[in-house]
């Protein structure tokens, strides 16, 4: 699983001002970012959201997915609070045997 959030630390100045033009952003909340690791330049590709910059405050990012390169093939793709279509599609398919014939799941939305 990949982490809920990740915390930024020991940044430069252009990393600093590109966080604040980031905050300021009401537009585009989520960014996509690609993290490598200098050690052996492998790398994740993560979409996030600003948790939390501030002054005094530790500058934080929600991590909504992560996705992996998988060497020769697929990507792996890591998810935190992410459910693919498939998913949404069985767990809708078990709620309408659970339900009596013919009734919707009002409070359910469909995808």
């Amino acid at each position: 699983m990949p982490p809920a959030q990740l915390v930024l630390v020991g940044l430069d100045e252009a990393a600093r001002a590109w966080l604040a033009s980031w905050a300021e952003d009401s537009e585009r909340v989520r960014r996509t970012m690609t993290i490598r690791r200098l050690l052996d330049d492998r790398e994740a590709t993560a979409v996030v959201t600003l948790a939390s910059y501030g002054y005094g405050v530790n500058t934080a990012l929600a991590v909504e997915s992560v996705v992996v390169p998988g060497g020769d093939g697929p990507a792996a793709i890591l998810r935190s609070g992410v459910h693919t279509k498939e998913e949404i599609e069985a767990m809708l398919a078990v709620l309408a045997t659970a339900l009596p014939e013919g009734e919707e799941a009002s409070w359910f939305a469909h995808v």
